[in-house]
């Protein structure tokens, strides 16, 4: 048998970190930053501690590129409502918005702010993108008052919290929000 090459290596380096960050959500998700051990991440992805502590030396570092993931998911979703920020717009975000793993990146995020365990470089990067994603929000279309833009970014915000929290728990599949961010858009522009 030959040597493994280097992009067989790569490859199998690329999926077990996969792997590795699937499990962490699932866990991040479940239990909480606090409530997340290494061995429970290891545990769901069927890799051993050790290999887990290979790729991730810490908690922390697994649960950072996690939230650097989600920021990542976040900023991409607020470019697209700046393509187009017309109502029937805002309704198909929202439902990209809360359609997976983007309520479970939202959970994340809401971790990273609320938590006293997580790295402070962290929590404030969560509050700023959050900050940006409501800015984002209130400037797609505003031709509304400045104070109308921010309250419609607050409430579609609201939405996509509670909407993601409700889908984690099995509660809601997501379509509400939808329909609740089009109405809500539209009647703005009243």
């Amino acid at each position: 048998m030959s040597p493994r090459t280097a992009e067989a290596n790569e490859a199998i380096h690329a999926d077990r970190r996969k792997s590795i960050l699937d499990a962490a959500l699932g866990a991040f998700v479940d239990r909480g930053f606090e409530g997340t051990r290494m061995q429970e991440i290891a545990d769901r992805c069927g890799l051993s501690y050790g290999l887990v502590y290979h790729y991730f030396p810490s908690k922390e570092e697994v649960f950072t590129a996690l939230v650097d993931m989600a920021l990542v998911a976040a900023g991409s979703l607020v470019r697209m409502l700046q393509r187009d920020s017309s109502p029937h717009a805002l309704g198909a975000f929202v439902g990209y918005a809360v359609s997976d793993p983007s309520p479970r990146y939202f959970a994340l995020i809401t971790e990273a702010l609320t938590k006293t365990g997580v790295p402070a470089e962290l929590a404030t990067r969560a509050r700023n993108t959050v900050l940006g994603f409501k800015a984002g929000i209130a400037a797609a279309g505003s031709g509304s008052i400045q104070s109308d833009a921010d309250s419609r970014a607050e409430a579609i915000l609201a939405i996509l919290l509670g909407t993601s929290i409700m889908k984690i728990c099995g509660i809601s599949d997501g379509e509400f929000a939808g329909r609740s961010a089009t109405i809500l858009a539209a009647s703005i522009g009243e």
